[in-house]
């Protein structure tokens, strides 16, 4: 096949141009994003039933919708809510399913759970959802001149044109009253023409339809004839006949005063302070962010155009910049690894040789991105990090190729001859070595849960880059390096003489080379020595860092591009008390140097989500940008001041935090408290979340759900009292209705909006109270009568809502830990508090958030682990068919961890479950690489060499020490500067320090570098003290057994 291509050079060389543009292609046209998107489909069921509290829909809805959803195979998390007038399900699928299938099944139980519900419920509703519903923009609209009503049906019109986007999932307003057309009902008039409040609804619905009367023939065809009667404008309504006699005609203008308004303010949005409508606007899947975002910026940049200046329109949360800088961040990285790469072999095997090597980078990463681009993946920081830990591997193939074609150069072959021997000679080490490489990723590609979504995009990207790297070193290395290809002069002599693999002169050998011999010669002479002293190292790091080291942590932390404040407070708040109470939060986050974009959002944020949703006392959330870093101080700094701040504010609490970068696994810690019923869990889940807050040190952003004391005035109807007046249920409740929220009547379509708008009937503003329900009167058959003669009003405490976790009643407390602070030490402290309790034997307890994926994550880890290594070594087994050879290759994995484990000590460093996990993984397959090649070469050279063990080991450490040293250090050096906090850009010719990129990376690259050098060095000692091993105990037992013998 070798030869065959070689042969074969212009039309090898035409399928690598092909597979260039092709990369070239792929990387034009894949999309961009900032993260790997959550796939695990999550899916929305909801029935509505009026007039039921929580609890009733809880028996009545809840329920039904759990016993059939509970079935369905392959849920992975079952959450409940019931809430006045309707429950809601929300089951998340693992990811085995495709979302067409998983709303197939909750359809099909849903279908089944409607025979179980009341009749009078509405039809289910049921839809997708997205672990990710955060809006990927939020667009801002406010002016100091205009009117609501104008920038109401701007923000429509910005919000029509915006879904037209392909890309758009949704786009919802927000902040804005909804219109209606409002008739304030004049009581006095009311009861001077006598008219009842059923009579205005009955006008309303008898004048208010299109009536279709039938069809006509005639001589010249037939004919469809209606009578049109729907309201079109204000005009129609404000004219409506209530009723007529002979002498006049009583309509709706003449009792009620008619306008078109606004509903009464259910929550505000304002950016900066000022008063704001916004439009929060959302990508489909899959879709290019930031050609998404430029699309949009488009569609509101037309609107800017047209309208005055005093409209101001805004973008927050726009991260385009953000990605931006980190895509060029990472890809500016992958450019100096590359040159560094090009550096070294250039300086060991002269400029031809180092471009060869060089060249397989981008035509690796471009069909690797290719790859991708057909398979339907993102362009994100994952996949780029995944390029970056794979640069140095992918060479490694080539550079053993080059170096070995080198050296054959350097004994007198031609070119074309030494690249055909190198490339048949080393194959099988080659595969072998990246065999057991890609073996290492196989099982992290089979992570579970959010975190495995999260970063199986990484073991994926490796996957391929060193799989098309693979290739590239065994078929087009050669046929490049027959064209290119040249000996190089560094070194010659040594080579020389290392020429002959029947007779090596290791004593001619000079330099580094001729130092590290002699090292060696010393050390496999005592081999029981050093190993025994090396084991003992090794013991000693690692159970230091399980005693003594600073932790563990799930991800490691970055510095944040936007935060987020949650605003709670308890009691029967309207919402300008809410307004009031969340202004000095407002003020403070806008006066603390290092943020802007304050956008803030007032109203009852409490609600379904993940992990119980939000709290029910949660009144506002508000969203905030950092500055350019280098204007600032860190993040979590600014974060720390402005809690700080708001803690001094009385009567509200509120929680301030980064918007979560990583697996989307909620808080730190989410304790989950489970049982039979709601009042069984209210009084230790008080208990708890007043332990957690006054004694727990070293947590912050506490949050509890327990319900809110509400109070809901309860009114009871005498029914056999009202029977004798003739009063209806009917009757009673429209009443009580216009002193509430209004009746409504019905709706029309005015001609400037798309959307119809609802007529409501109430009295005046000055009559709503709860006083002046003792005065409403109805037309009963004894006349007009108060109702407070058959009703009786009382208030009553309520809840807002009710949470269920897999069919049972659940509560959680969830808090966030501070800087330093593990989430272990904490979950530990809480348990032991737990423990000594006495709460009923029926609540179950349990941990999630990020102590539950970090639980996890290590769990899969080890596994992982294990498999990888098991792997590895049934590969080794049927390559080398030595179960002794294999285990002295795999000791580099044990020697990499070791490596791992004292660099977090050197800088008492916490170990991540994700980062570091990965890493150590990774380690396994590339630290076993420089074993293959040198057993390999051992085997190799102990058969031409009449089994000299010793001396057979001598050479083949000589023979393959430069290979060994420049595919570590080129491995290395690509991720030094990460590994350092620092992200080099030779492209933009920046350099930051402690950067979002590098802070997030540096644990994973700090991993590799620290275990790559520390198996590197051990290896070059370890590996021949292990072969010469063997022979070393059968002469000590000899010598033992003759001396014994002679006694």
């Amino acid at each position: 096949m070798i030869e065959f291509l070689v042969d074969r050079k212009r039309t090898t060389l035409a399928i690598l141009i092909v597979l260039i543009f092709a990369g070239i292609i792929g990387r034009i046209n894949i999309p961009i994003e900032s993260e790997p998107e959550i796939t695990s489909p999550l899916v929305y069921a909801g029935v509505t039933l009026p007039g039921i509290s929580p609890s009733d829909a809880e028996r009545l809805l809840l329920k039904p919708l759990e016993d059939e959803i509970r079935g369905i195979s392959g849920i992975d998390k079952l959450q409940g809510f019931a809430f006045e007038n309707y429950a809601v399900v929300i089951a998340q699928f693992d990811a085995v399913d495709s979302m067409k299938v998983s709303l197939d099944k909750i359809r099909d139980a849903v279908s089944d759970a409607e025979a179980k519900f009341p009749e009078d419920a509405k039809d289910p509703i049921v839809r997708e959802l997205s672990i990710n519903d955060e809006p990927i923009v939020i667009i801002t609209i406010n002016s100091a001149n205009s009117g609501e009503r104008y920038l109401l049906n701007l923000a429509r019109e910005i919000k029509k044109d915006i879904e037209l986007i392909p890309a758009i999932f949704d786009a919802e307003i927000v902040g804005a009253r909804d219109e209606q057309l409002e008739a304030t009902i004049n009581r006095s008039q009311l009861q001077s023409y006598n008219i009842t409040y059923n009579e205005i609804l009955r006008a309303v619905a008898n004048n208010n339809q299109v009536v279709t009367a039938g069809e006509i023939e005639t001589g010249k065809g037939q004919f469809s004839v209606s009578v049109p009667g729907l309201f079109e404008t204000a005009k129609d309504v404000y004219d409506l006949p209530i009723r007529s006699t002979d002498n006049s005609t009583i309509y709706l203008s003449d009792i009620a005063k008619v306008k078109r308004n606004f509903k009464d303010r259910e929550s505000y949005s304002k950016i900066d302070g000022v008063k704001t409508l916004s439009i929060f606007v959302k990508k489909s899947r899959g879709e290019n962010i930031i050609s998404t975002l430029n699309q949009v910026e488009d569609v509101v940049n037309i609107y800017k155009s047209k309208i005055s200046n005093d409209i101001n329109i805004g973008f927050i949360l726009d991260n385009r910049n953000y990605i931006a800088k980190q895509v060029q961040s990472l890809q500016g990285n992958i450019l100096l690894a590359t040159l560094f790469v090009v550096i070294i072999t250039m300086l060991a095997l002269g400029i031809r040789s180092s471009l060869i090597v060089g060249s397989g980078i981008p035509i690796s990463i471009l069909v690797s991105l290719f790859i991708l681009y057909i398979a339907g993946y993102d362009y994100n920081f994952m996949v780029i990090f995944g390029i970056l830990v794979a640069l140095g591997m992918l060479i490694d193939g080539s550079l053993v190729v080059v170096e070995f074609a080198d050296r054959k150069m350097v004994e007198g072959l031609n070119k074309q001859e030494a690249y055909v021997y190198a490339a048949k000679r080393m194959f099988w080490p080659i595969v072998a070595s990246s065999a057991t490489t890609l073996a290492v990723f196989i099982p992290l590609y089979f992570w579970p849960g959010i975190s495995g979504q999260f970063m199986r995009v990484l073991p994926l990207t490796i996957f391929i880059v060193l799989l098309v790297a693979l290739f590239y070193s065994l078929l087009f290395v050669p046929v490049i390096g027959s064209v290119f290809g040249i000996a190089s002069s560094s070194s010659k002599e040594n080579f020389s003489s290392l020429g002959s693999e029947k007779d090596f002169n290791l004593d001619t050998l000079t330099g580094y080379l001729g130092k590290y011999v002699s090292m060696l010669n010393w050390l496999i002479k005592r081999p029981i020595l050093v190993l025994s002293s090396i084991l003992i190292a090794l013991y000693l790091i690692i159970s230091t860092y399980v005693s003594y080291g600073p932790g563990m942590v799930f991800f490691s932390q970055t510095d944040p591009y936007f935060g987020i404040v949650k605003v709670s407070a308890r009691g029967n708040l309207s919402i300008d008390e809410i307004n009031e109470l969340t202004t000095e939060v407002e003020k403070i986050l806008t006066d603390t140097p290092g943020t802007k974009n304050v956008f803030l959002q007032t109203g009852r944020m409490g609600g379904i989500g993940s992990s119980g949703g939000s709290a029910e006392d949660t009144i506002a959330n508000i969203f905030f940008e950092f500055v350019d870093r280098k204007e600032r101080k860190n993040g979590y700094e600014v974060i720390a001041d402005i809690r700080k701040e708001t803690d001094k504010i009385a009567g509200i609490k509120v929680l301030v935090d980064e918007l979560q970068n990583g697996p989307p696994v909620g808080k730190d810690i989410e304790i989950r408290l489970s049982g039979p019923s709601t009042e069984l869990l209210i009084p230790f889940t008080r208990e708890l979340s007043k332990f957690i807050n006054e004694d727990v040190k070293g947590l912050t952003s506490i949050e509890d759900t327990l319900p809110i004391p509400l109070v809901e005035w309860e009114l009871t109807i005498d029914k056999p009292k009202a029977a004798q007046y003739g009063a209806d249920i009917f009757t009673i409740g429209t009443a009580i209705n216009l002193v509430t929220n209004g009746v409504l009547m019905g709706k029309y379509r005015p001609d400037d909006v798309d959307e119809e708008l609802e007529i409501y009937v109430r009295f005046p503003e000055a009559e709503r109270s709860i006083d002046q329900l003792d005065e409403i009167t109805i037309e009963t058959n004894k006349g007009a009568v108060p109702i407070s003669n058959f009703i009786s009003k009382k208030p009553k405490n309520n809840v807002s809502f009710l949470r269920r976790y897999d069919a049972r009643n659940v509560m959680y407390v969830k808090m966030n830990t501070l800087d330093g602070v593990t989430v272990g030490e904490k979950v530990s402290e809480i348990q032991t508090w737990v423990n000594e309790q006495d709460y009923p034997s029926q609540i179950d307890i349990t941990y999630g958030g990020e102590n539950e994926e970090q639980n996890n994550s290590m769990k899969f880890v080890v596994q992982a682990m294990i498999i990888s290594i098991l792997i590895m070594a049934a590969l080794l087994v049927t390559q080398f068919n030595s179960f002794y050879q294999s285990f002295i290759i795999l000791t580099a994995v044990v020697i990499s961890t070791a490596g791992v484990f004292t660099g977090l000590l050197i800088f008492n460093q916490e170990f991540s479950a994700i980062l570091h996990g990965i890493g150590v993984i990774a380690l396994a397959g590339i630290v076993v690489n420089n074993n293959i090649i040198l057993v390999d070469a051992y085997n190799f050279i102990h058969n031409k060499n009449d089994g000299d063990v010793e001396n057979s080991v001598l050479k083949a450490c000589a023979q393959r020490l430069r290979p060994i040293f420049l595919t570590t250090v080129t491995t290395m050096l690509g991720l030094i500067p990460l590994a350092l906090d620092l992200s080099i850009d030779p492209i933009y010719r920046t350099i930051d320090y402690n950067s979002f990129t590098t802070t997030f990376w540096a644990p994973l690259a700090q991993c590799i570098v620290y275990g790559l050098s520390f198996s590197a060095i051990l290896t070059l000692v370890v590996t021949p003290c292990l072969i010469v091993l063997p022979g070393h105990v059968k002469k000590l037992m000899a010598s033992r057994k003759k001396k014994y013998i002679f006694i």
